[in-house]
Formats: C-alpha cells, structure tokens, sequence
C-alpha cells in the first residue's frame, strides 16, 4: 500500500467513527392515541341532569358538584362523540365532601341506560360501606357478569387498605385492556408523588359499544346516605395499540394515604346496607398494574450502517489497485 493510500484509509476511519459516535437522529415521537373526550369543565356543555338541584356546574372554582344519593335515580351524563369499542384511558379528579355511612359516589363510562347494575360499563366508585371508605374499581360486562375490586385485602386487592379522605382531591385512571379482557384502576393525591393504590379487575364478557359518561345513582335502591364533592379534569383517550398487562412487574411505589389493618372476623361478617343485585363473577387472578404503557416511535437505522457500505467499497478499491 501506497503512503498516499494513508490519508484516505484515515479519513474513511474518521467517517466511520463519527458515524457510530453520532448516529442519524430517530424518528419524532409520534403517540399513536387520539382523545375523544376532555373537559376542565369551563363550562358544561352537552351534560345532562334529571336533578339540577343535585349535578350543577360551581362557575366560582371551574368544577361539576355532585350529590348521589341512592332511591332517587338521579344522574348527571354526557354522550361521547362516538361509540367506544376496544382499548381506553378514562382519567378524571374527583374531590369528596361528605360521604355518609353507606354512601357511594360513581363515576365511568357505559350506556345510555346509567345504571350502576347493568352492562356493559367500567366504574370508579369511592364507597364507605362495612370495610370503610375504600377505592373500588366495578366491571360489569354486556352479559352482566359483574366484577369488583376494592383498596382492602377483603375486597380482593392486595397490599394494604387504603381509604379515602374527604375534601381530598384524588386522580383515578381507569385503563380497559380489550385484548387481556381486564381493567384496572390507578389512584394518586393530586400534589403528592407515588401510588395510593392500583389493582386489576377481570371484564367477563364484552365490553362493547359504550356511549356515555356519568355519576349516577341508578341502580342503588337504598335511599338516605348520600355521597357529595366535586369532580373535575375527565380525559377520555383511545390508544389505537396497546401492550397487555404484565402480571410479574409493578412499576409503581405505593404510598398509602390511611393504612389500616385488615377487619376483624367479627367486621367482615357485618352486613351490607344494600345487597346489590348482581352476585360477582367467579373472581379471577388480581393483581397490581404497571402503568399503561407509553407508545415509543421506531428508530430509524442510524449513521453506522449508512457509512459502513461506501466505506468499504472504498477499501476495496484500493486494496484492488495494489
């Protein structure tokens, strides 16, 4: 080889060098999500109300208040743009005031029909009911198979009980796994870091065509307690792709809020006020959630293999030569 052929052998390893140092760019990250629905509630467009009394827009702090009280079949309810069918986010913050012994307040997407008992709809509820005031997440399928999940060992979660404070702001993230057929719940303090609690729930059956949002009281036959607070920021989003749950991690910390032992035998084998008149489905495996996975773009190759090949063309050529 040439002394000439010195510089230009050099100057191919520089190349490749910067090349695997500094790669082309990837992508922009591209979410592959749409959201269908979201209110700050500025004001309360297309909701409606059978008790105007009871589900009013508060246009001193830009929040929906609520007061549900079961036996009177008050609701308050919007229709989605369209009908969902398949995966979804539904995100909302909800602030309790009052909730009196027995009372629950319920919110979630379903149909038309508002009834917290029939199907097919995904609910949060935050009920004090003979466990205490606990987090619930409730999947009812098309076929009525109904599912519940509370934030107490006794309820089917796992780790320790958390309970709900009143005039405390909570964020709720439900998150509907169409191809694992499960839903879960996420709940965090609004201003505070970590998770209060986060739990799956089996959906057995369909759960299809739903149409509406709404707090309801439909489908609770005992009247008096009542639940009243406010609720706030609802997003509504439709991953187009979605990963499926992984039952062996947890990403997120626990930090519980009101820690309480587990009840007693004599606590649990106290009656409900009201029996609800589905009996859940055969529960199935439960367990904590990761977060609902983040869609990430796909790389473009980058710099080294674009390099590579006139590189090596190159060094062919001259070893040809010699």
């Amino acid at each position: 080889m040439s002394l000439l052929h010195i510089p230009l052998l050099s100057l191919l390893l520089i190349c490749l060098i910067a090349g695997a140092l500094n790669p082309v760019s990837a992508a922009p990250d591209r979410s592959d999500a749409r959201i269908l629905f979201k209110t700050d509630f500025s004001d309360a467009t297309g909701w409606t109300t059978n008790s105007k009394d009871w589900f009013y827009l508060e246009n001193e702090t830009g929040r929906y208040h609520y007061l549900i009280e079961g036996g009177t079949g008050s609701y308050a309810a919007i229709a989605l743009p369209e009908q969902v069918t398949g995966p979804f986010i539904l995100e909302f913050d909800v602030t309790p005031v009052r909730t009196d012994e027995s009372g629950t307040f319920r919110f979630g997407i379903g149909k038309s029909s508002k009834d917290s008992q029939k199907g097919p709809l995904i609910m949060a509820e935050l009920a004090d009911k003979k466990d205490g005031r606990l987090f619930y997440l409730k999947t009812i399928s098309k076929e009525n198979a109904l599912q519940l999940v509370g934030s107490s060992p006794s309820t089917g979660s796992s780790g320790s009980t958390v309970r709900y404070i009143d005039n405390t702001t909570y964020h709720i993230r439900l998150t509907y796994y169409a191809t694992d057929d499960r839903a879960s719940i996420t709940v965090q303090q609004v201003g505070e870091p970590g998770t209060l609690f986060t739990s799956l729930a089996p959906v057995s059956g369909r759960m299809e065509d739903l149409s509406h949002l709404f707090l309801t009281s439909l489908g609770d036959g005992v009247s008096g307690p009542q639940a009243e607070g406010y609720i706030d920021n609802i997003t509504l989003t439709l991953p187009a792709s979605q990963a499926s749950v992984s039952e062996a991690t947890t990403t997120q910390t626990e930090t519980p809020a009101v820690v309480s032992p587990a009840p007693t035998l004599a606590q649990s084998i106290l009656n409900e006020t009201a029996a609800p008149p589905l009996k859940p489905a055969p529960a199935l495996n439960k367990s904590r959630l990761p977060p609902p996975p983040t869609p990430t773009p796909t790389p473009k190759s980058g710099g080294l293999p674009t390099l590579l090949v006139p590189a090596l063309a190159g060094v062919a050529w001259m070893i040809a030569r010699r």
